[in-house]
């Protein structure tokens, strides 16, 4: 029997441009994929907002992007992933929909540390779905989650190297550099900007569990598992939608992607009430 491949693009979106490191670390480990990006850039971060306008936003996300013909949609976002996405399975039970965290939770279980820190934005912090997840594959494992807001903005600068970048790291987390943890898992997409910064300030000590290319494996099993998988050595293409772009959106996409992205579009969603 012939082996059955599936050329589809799959959709990946994200409040802004954090996601970005999830497409990176996708072509990577995916070269033969097509892959269609939204960044929500309009309504950037999606952190601070509450839970039912996040729901409301990413409902419009994957609505947009199954209008494209997507054969799954990777939800780049933990603020989504860890409140709204058991709402959006419900909401569009046919659609494959993966989320950061899951992906994450493996990661750090897989890595054989005993004691985890977690970092992320409050919104992903203060729903504890992290910790939850990985006490629900192995509760005997102490995690700690801290909440670091000014990372995204750091990270959206390009200063995610810098002595500013390491001030903020000292001001988030000073409490735990002398005993630093087994693990810190990055649970915020924007945070794989700031490896070099935190492997100098844990002086190598720490292993630090990137969720992008943690996601990337996580979608490459899913592929294989649920026969998705693009034909083999076909050329890859990608799009990227942005809900607002400014004049300096390519060099700051440009962090992320580690590349200038190409064929991005301006869209609208609809914004109800």
């Amino acid at each position: 029997m012939a082996e059955q491949f599936d050329n589809r693009p799959i959709g990946v979106f994200d409040s802004g441009l954090g996601g970005l490191t999830v497409v990176e670390a996708m072509a990577r480990r995916l070269p033969a994929e097509d892959i269609i990006y939204l960044g929500d850039t309009a309504r950037v971060p999606y952190g601070d907002k509450s839970v039912d306008s996040i729901k409301r936003f990413s409902h419009q996300d994957v609505d947009f992007l199954l209008q494209r013909g997507v054969k799954m949609i990777v939800v780049a976002c933990n603020t989504v992933s860890s409140v709204a996405l058991p709402a959006l399975k419900r909401q569009f039970p046919a659609a494959h929909l993966l989320g950061v965290i899951d992906a994450g939770v493996q990661a750090a279980v897989a890595s054989g540390a005993r004691r985890i820190v977690v970092i992320g934005t409050r919104a992903t912090i203060n729903s504890d779905a992290y910790r939850r997840g990985i006490h629900a594959v192995d509760p005997s494992l102490l995690v700690e989650s801290i909440p670091c807001p000014l990372l995204v903005p750091l990270a959206e600068e390009g200063l995610g190297d810098s002595p500013l970048a390491e001030a903020v790291l000292e001001l988030y987390l000073g409490g735990v550099r002398a005993n630093p943890p087994d693990a810190l898992l990055l649970g915020c997409t924007h945070y794989p900007l700031f490896k070099a910064a935190l492997d100098r300030y844990f002086a190598g000590r720490v292993n630090i569990v990137d969720s992008a290319t943690a996601c990337a494996e996580y979608v490459a099993e899913y592929l294989t598992a649920n026969a998705l998988a693009a034909m083999p050595g076909k050329k890859s293409q990608s799009r990227f939608f942005v809900t607002d772009m400014h004049s300096a959106f390519p060099a700051h996409a440009a962090r992320f992607l580690k590349r200038t992205p190409e064929r991005v579009e301006k869209v609208s969603l609809e914004f109800p009430e």
